[in-house]
């Protein structure tokens, strides 16, 4: 009886630590599908309007400069 018990006791404790090392899989497999969702949502236009704000960033002039000359 006492093998019995544990035996039971030891197969618990590592169905538990199974189901820990699950729970941490699945939880960085939802972050990673949320990233990639992310990604998956950026369109082609998006890029190429982020490209031209980055191109256009440094090309900004200061309005205040050689306007009252």
């Amino acid at each position: 009886m006492e093998n019995t018990i544990e035996s039971l006791t030891k197969q618990k404790e590592i169905l538990q630590s199974a189901c820990r090392r699950a729970g941490v899989e699945i939880r960085e497999l939802k972050d990673t599908i949320q990233k990639l969702e992310k990604m998956a949502a950026v369109t082609s236009e998006d890029v190429i309007d982020k490209l031209r704000d980055a191109e256009n960033y440094f090309r900004t002039e200061d309005y205040t400069e050689d306007k009252w000359d």
